[in-house]
């Protein structure tokens, strides 16, 4: 009897709300002041229907005193079924001062705000500290510089061997006897 009872007050159990956060920047490594884009997927990993009311977006050279490096997506208020999915594409500069500058791979943090659950990703980006060569530039004056090595080498070469064949070969002096 009592059992009965108890189960008469308990609740029914709800299914999970869960959600995924993928996303990926377009380079591998970024300059500072270079602009790049940021694309972001929500998926329903869930067993139930979610409603996805805003994204937010931080960025690693955040700073809270000029509130610079955050995006907040509001207002969204879209239904993401089971097995369904949100995405954005969002642009973003690097900054030129002391904030770009990274060691390693810093994270994107990304922030999803459903009616049933909060999720939070981090997503990599590289900042290059310092300059990083992308291609080799000025290469025809090195294939230039080799060319000019080259037939340097060639023509030291020749000289040389007609050198030594000229000091082993001397016409040897012949003497004519004198008439008379």
């Amino acid at each position: 009897m009592m059992a009965l009872i108890a189960l008469s007050f308990a609740s029914a159990a709800k299914a999970a709300a869960r959600i995924e956060i993928y996303g990926y920047v377009d380079k591998p490594q970024y300059k500072p002041g270079e602009q790049g884009t940021l694309r972001i997927w929500i998926y329903n990993d869930g067993t139930e229907n979610i409603i996805l009311y805003n994204v937010t977006v931080e960025y690693p050279w955040h700073t809270y005193y000029l509130w610079e490096g955050n995006e907040t997506i509001k207002d969204i208020n879209a239904a993401v079924l089971v097995g369904g999915n949100w995405s954005t594409t969002l642009t973003f500069t690097v900054p030129t001062d002391g904030r770009a500058i990274t060691s390693g791979i810093s994270n994107i943090k990304v922030q999803a705000v459903t009616d049933k659950t909060t999720e939070t990703r981090n997503i990599p980006i590289s900042v290059a500290s310092t300059p990083v060569p992308t291609m080799i530039q000025d290469m025809d004056k090195l294939i230039t510089l080799f060319t000019i090595l080259t037939v340097l080498i060639i023509v030291c070469t020749v000289i040389i061997a007609s050198t030594v064949f000229l000091s082993t070969r001397r016409p040897q002096v012949t003497w004519k006897t004198a008439e008379g």
